[in-house]
């Protein structure tokens, strides 16, 4: 008896001890199969481009459990100063994914890692991004090895085009008198120079159409830097010697420098513009009044006051949300700039110079830009996406198919933009602002004098950069 209780007790144990190494060696398969994981430090903004990147980031992580992301947010007022400081830090920086507009990307280029060997191991399709979009925020030209590197990717499409309201450029007895005036169509698609646009904002105001004829962004702190390059475009597109037989310049010093590199807008072409500006600025409230900024086009033209707005697209689906802006609502449209143009914007995501996830922070950008994805994510409330695929799948949808055909067209023709220069913030778009914001308001008489005065700045400001890279 005691020698066969001896055998069931020896069977036992050897069963526990195969269970045992059983269960010890699943659990090294587990630990060599399952991804460890990780987490993607991500810096957004709040209110401008936070909830897409959020929505992208769950989406992504139903695929990759392993993936968790920490979101770090912050204002536009200082995401540049908090993404350069972190970098500063060299390899004690925890970040991954950093963010930026346009006119920023200059300062950030030191601070993210050049995409161009991503673009490459992945295959990724650059040639969906429309290059006019790439180029201005996208791309920077590395003055010491003289060539061009992607540093992001763009997130959102956002160009600046004219709002319309349609019940006002619908009406046949206006159409009527202003063409009989004017010779020329009472439709801003139509329009060929800025000197229609003049005429239908003065037309509008003694029709009382509106209480302002057009809206434009004339604050000296930002939106001048915008709104002068938008009107200038018109000269500079036809004049050679200016754009040296590019469309939109050399990134990212773009249409307010010639090709040589110096200023591109002291001269007629750019006195032509300048005294464009300060005609339009007169059918909304006087600078000495209300300075118009970035709130005040959607506010002042979704309010019912304006018949024009020099604007971003983005504005669009609020102008005609009737929660949003009843007065307006239904009946607004939008234009190219008067001979078929339009200027870049919107935000831009890249990788942190130190980041120690770079592979996996390249997968989420690819992820966050692929067509499919883009789309679904302005469907559900997100940015409106610049790929050119998840365009033409979003105007195939017969409820998006005027705006995002216009969209389409658009993007394409979207190079009226500034310098996207490290100096651009803090030295080139002070001195112009302060430059152009003196003539419209009339401190400076002479519109040469005003650009003269910034182009002189804008020499030495840029001979200090040359000499400094």
């Amino acid at each position: 008896m005691k020698k066969k209780a001896i055998g069931r007790y020896a069977i036992a144990g050897i069963i526990i001890l195969v269970l045992i190494v059983a269960i010890a060696g699943y659990s090294y398969y587990l630990s060599a199969t399952t991804p460890k994981p990780v987490t993607l430090n991500v810096v957004v903004v709040s209110g401008w481009n936070d909830k897409t990147v959020k929505m992208a980031a769950n989406d992504f992580q139903a695929l990759h459990p392993n993936v968790h992301f920490n979101f770090i947010e912050t204002t536009f007022s200082n995401v540049l100063e908090k993404e350069i400081t972190a970098e500063s830090q060299g390899n004690a920086s925890s970040y991954d994914i950093f963010t930026w507009s346009p006119t920023m990307s200059g300062a950030i280029a030191p601070y993210v890692t050049p995409l161009n060997s991503f673009i490459q191991q992945y295959n990724y399709n650059i040639s969906d991004i429309p290059g006019s979009f790439l180029s201005f925020g996208g791309e920077y030209y590395n003055l010491t090895s003289k060539t061009t590197e992607i540093i992001g990717l763009p997130l959102d499409l956002s160009l600046l085009v004219l709002f319309y309201r349609t019940d006002i450029f619908n009406n046949a007895t206006l159409a009527s008198e202003f063409q009989a005036q004017y010779h020329v169509p009472f439709n801003p698609n139509d329009w060929t120079n800025w000197t229609e646009v003049v005429w239908a904002a003065s037309f509008i105001t003694q029709k009382h159409a509106s209480q302002y004829g057009i809206i434009v962004d004339d604050n000296p702190s930002h939106g001048l830097i915008d709104t002068f390059p938008a009107i200038f475009y018109w000269w500079y597109m036809q004049n050679t010697t200016l754009n040296g037989g590019t469309k939109g310049g050399l990134p990212p010093f773009n249409i307010l420098f010639t090709t040589s590199l110096s200023p591109s807008f002291n001269n007629s072409a750019g006195a032509a513009a300048l005294e464009t500006l300060k005609q339009l600025v007169q059918y909304e409230p006087s600078p000495n009044v209300l300075i118009v900024d970035y709130s005040h086009l959607q506010s002042l033209f979704g309010s019912g006051q304006a018949a024009m707005d020099l604007a971003w697209s983005g504005f669009y689906d609020s102008f005609n949300n009737p929660s949003v802006y009843p007065a307006v609502a239904g009946h607004v449209a939008m234009a190219l700039l008067p001979g078929g143009y339009a200027e870049a914007g919107g935000s831009f995501l890249g990788i942190a110079k130190y980041s120690h996830n770079k592979a996996l922070a390249f997968e989420f950008l690819e992820f966050l830009t692929s067509d499919k994805e883009a789309a679904s994510l302005y469907y559900r409330g997100g940015f409106p996406p610049d790929e050119l695929g998840a365009i033409r799948i979003i105007a195939s949808n017969s409820t998006y198919t005027t705006e995002w055909s216009f969209y389409l067209k658009a993007a394409g023709v979207a190079y009226a933009n500034p310098p996207a220069l490290p100096i651009t913030s803090s030295e080139l778009m002070p001195s112009l602002n302060k430059a152009v914001y003196n003539y419209i308001t009339g401190v400076t008489p002479s519109p040469y004098q005003a650009l003269n005065t910034a182009a002189q700045q804008w020499n030495t400001y840029i001979n200090q950069y040359l000499h400094s890279s």
